[in-house]
């Protein structure tokens, strides 16, 4: 009996060690590791991945997109309208994908919005960027962080250091596992949409999956 008793510690202790590495890796935006041999149907949600709403909405919305992509802009002010027609169904998850061949600033503007997310301001620095896409640069970010009253050292050294480049890349790497090829591309419950993403298309799109969700669990 005491050498089962010292088994079952030992194998507690072993699951705690596994636990406690995973729930760090997860929380660091490194649980999963994407390469070029990966390839997904549908993008998965962490902790790591910026989000609004309740994460047990019937609708999850995965929105890729890139700070200096004008319909990525667009994009972003009709999803935050879409979320205000279903209030409590939505839950909207942002995912860094900058084309930085064509976008100069897009990797530095999302690193920048992560280094507000870690002053739990993402959404409304994510919303600043997109409100002041033209000027986007070293100069803007910093006042932007200014306008939200962030504590300016922590920031500034957080995109100097672009300490949240791994968050950012790691998105990224997401995107290419997808096979991304545009943004923005968006995911409503893992089906993919892309082209001409208007409002009415989406709330159509999700107002029938609602209505298919609702049918199913009566």
């Amino acid at each position: 009996m005491r050498y089962f008793w010292h088994a079952m510690v030992g194998i507690l202790t072993l699951a705690l060690i596994i636990f406690v590495f995973f729930a760090f890796s997860l929380n660091s935006g490194h649980k999963i590791s994407f390469t070029n041999n990966t390839l997904l149907t549908e993008p998965t949600v962490t902790v790591a991945d910026p989000s609004i709403g309740d994460d047990a909405a019937a609708m999850t919305i995965v929105n890729f997109g890139d700070y200096q992509c004008e319909a990525c802009a667009t994009l972003d002010e009709t999803l935050t309208s879409i979320a205000e027609t279903f209030p409590g169904q939505i839950r909207l998850v942002w995912k860094d994908m900058p084309n930085s061949s064509l976008h100069a600033e897009a990797t530095n503007a999302a690193v920048a919005a992560r280094c507000a997310e870690k002053q739990d301001k993402f959404f409304e620095y994510h919303a600043y960027l997109f409100a002041n896409q033209s000027s986007l640069g070293s100069d803007l970010y910093v006042a932007l962080a200014e306008q939200l009253g962030l504590k300016a050292s922590s920031f500034t050294r957080c995109v100097e250091n672009a300490d949240t480049l791994p968050l950012v890349e790691r998105s990224y790497e997401e995107g290419v596992a997808l096979q991304i090829a545009a943004t923005p591309t968006v995911f409503l419950n893992g089906e993919r949409y892309t082209g001409s993403l208007t409002e009415s298309s989406l709330t159509s799109a999700i107002r029938a999956m609602l209505a298919e969700i609702t049918a199913a669990t009566k």
